[in-house]
């Protein structure tokens, strides 16, 4: 094979909360992935030179070595010793820093596309552990589906996907500092005891509107203080018929409703098309990376 194209999916949190901070700067978390249908297009290309190429057409994307992507390829010649050049066109879908983990994902992509394309025999546990070297969501990117993280979501249990669940996903198009969310976050006010246990049983029975009557995210605390218009959304959202329940992805400004059937997640979606950066409706996904045929 000369070329591989592969899906990235996003991901949304069901559940997200900050349980202490580590030396290392980062948080430890407790928080649930779930992969959605949304997905970028990845298309790895062997070339002849000896080079790194990224192409992407959306202007927030690098093209250089500050790209996940990028990282990614590098990582991957760097642990064999080289594996010739390459070119990894993005065709971008997913929002760009939304908390969709779209930059994540690529990377993962990256990871799981080369390893086939140069059929270097790396394991899925491997790339796995070359992906918390590129970031703390490349991890479940790789692993798709349902997983219930900790450490700084890197360490994953796997949980049963929710089937086709309809998604109904608004970004307002306000791009929101991650590092500055976790700095404003104050521990005392956030916390909500049990609400990971609560959610994860939802989800190993498979009670979907349980699971959507829990969802929670503890960074909407220091994000809608300093954005309240996406609280507003959000509070929009919850309301609109159908809406079994909704909240902000990861840092935000992203966020989804949980919706009892694709009609009125599309009813929905027409109300919000025109007055919000980014709108869409998707369903949940069994996979996180895959190469197409």
């Amino acid at each position: 094979m000369q070329k591989i194209r592969v899906r990235a999916h996003a991901k949304i949190n069901l559940y997200l909360d900050v349980v202490g901070k580590r030396e290392d700067g980062y948080h430890n978390l407790e928080t649930i992935f779930h992969s959605i249908g949304l997905y970028d297009d990845v298309i790895i290309t062997k070339q002849e030179t000896k080079e790194i190429t990224v192409r992407c057409e959306h202007p927030r994307v690098p093209g250089d070595s500050r790209n996940l992507a990028y990282q990614a390829a590098q990582l991957l010649c760097d642990a064999v010793g080289g594996i010739g050049s390459i070119t990894i066109d993005i065709h971008k879908r997913i929002p760009v820093a939304a908390g969709l983990a779209g930059g994540s994902a690529n990377a993962a992509a990256v990871l799981h596309g080369v390893n086939e394309l140069f059929e270097l025999g790396f394991t899925q546990e491997r790339l796995m552990r070359f992906g918390a070297e590129l970031g703390a969501d490349v991890p479940f990117c790789l692993h798709g589906g349902a997983a219930f993280g900790t450490g700084i979501g890197d360490q994953l249990t796997r949980l049963p996907a929710l089937s086709d669940l309809p998604l109904l996903l608004l970004n307002p198009g306000i791009e929101i500092s991650t590092a500055n969310v976790f700095k404003k976050l104050n521990f005392s006010l956030t916390k909500r005891e049990n609400a990971g246990i609560i959610i994860k049983t939802h989800i190993e029975k498979g009670d979907t509107l349980g699971m959507a009557e829990s969802l929670y995210n503890c960074l909407e605390v220091p994000v809608f203080a300093q954005h309240p218009e996406i609280a507003a959304r959000k509070a929009e959202l919850s309301k609109q018929a159908g809406c079994s329940g909704a909240l902000m992805s990861g840092s935000g400004a992203t966020l989804f409703a949980v919706m009892l059937n694709s009609e009125s997640a599309r009813r929905s979606e027409s109300r919000f098309k025109n007055r919000v950066d980014f709108c869409t409706t998707t369903v949940t996904s069994p996979v996180g990376v895959y190469i197409e045929d």
